[in-house]
């Protein structure tokens, strides 16, 4: 099934607010989360320039080298029209911002939020490895991860932030490709968790997250959590832990990636729809 791509007429204004909110209900009754991947430039496009705000002008100028102002400008104008053909608007009416964390008040950390068209469609953005992912979802919080795969020394099997049971299945494995992908597969899901709950509660430490690294695809993962924090953008789960579906992403040979959405709430996780370059949206093997 294609996504619901220029469904409704665009006329600007009024218009283009309700043919987003239509968009929005759209996707939000599918459930579908999509994701987008695509290679960071080199030198800053003037195209991509035009469509930053103020705020991420300035923020372009502070970075001191030129790639970084580069993938900065490119992700902030990418997300923007990526965001903007999804809910059939144009580019320059899609705001994107990071505001203070509603837990902590911390400018460094928080949810990524689309402030312009007015839906509360959920945002994540993660650079790896010369290449930005981008994921949007219709549930209260999303987070994605990639990670670039690259040998791993022994001696970090032995790093804090594994948990037992992941520790004894990685070192079971022979040294090489097939352990390295594994390994990242396991920091990319705890780390698209991280990234969805935006405001880690204190004494959360990654070696209580357990990511199953046996399993591959879907798993449902539980971050410790503080029942009522006040700003925490998940359910928590009945035990008294928060529970994510946590799926891997296909997106290239060179990274591994995931996203996490919060479980057991509305809308169902639907099917991950996948836009690489060059191609159209896919959704991955398995979904509907």
């Amino acid at each position: 099934m294609a996504p619901p791509y220029n469904m409704f007429e665009n006329s600007g204004g009024r218009g283009a607010e309700d043919s987003s909110a239509a968009v929005f209900r759209a996707l939000r009754a599918g459930g579908d989360t999509h994701v987008w991947w695509w290679r960071q430039p080199l030198r800053t496009d003037p195209a991509d320039l035009a469509l930053l705000n103020t705020e991420e002008f300035r923020q372009a100028l502070c970075l001191h080298s030129e790639r970084d102002a580069a993938a900065y400008v490119h992700t902030r104008a990418t997300a923007r029209r990526a965001i903007g053909e999804l809910l059939d608007v144009a580019p320059e009416d899609v705001d994107i911002e990071k505001p203070l964390c509603p837990v902590c008040e911390d400018p460094g950390h928080g949810p990524t939020r689309l402030s312009r068209p007015d839906v509360p469609l959920a945002i994540s953005l993660a650079r790896t490895g010369g290449h930005t992912v981008l994921a949007v979802g219709t549930g209260a919080a999303i987070g994605v991860a990639a990670e670039r795969l690259r040998p791993v020394r022994q001696d970090v099997l032995a790093e804090s932030w594994l948990t037992p049971d992941e520790a004894l299945h990685l070192l079971e494995l022979p040294r090489g490709a097939v352990r390295d992908e594994v390994f990242y597969r396991c920091w990319a899901r705890k780390e698209a968790v991280l990234r969805a709950l935006g405001h880690v509660p204190d004494g959360v430490r990654p070696d209580q997250i357990e990511s199953y690294p046996a399993t591959t695809d879907t798993v449902l993962m539980h971050c410790p959590g503080t029942p009522g924090t006040p700003g925490t953008p998940v359910e928590q789960h009945p035990a008294g832990r928060t529970a994510w579906v946590v799926r891997d992403l296909a997106l290239s040979g060179r990274a591994a990636a995931a996203v996490a959405q919060p479980a057991g709430t509305e809308p169902a996780c639907g099917p991950v729809r996948t836009h690489l370059p060059g191609g159209t949206a896919r959704p991955l093997p398995g979904a509907p």
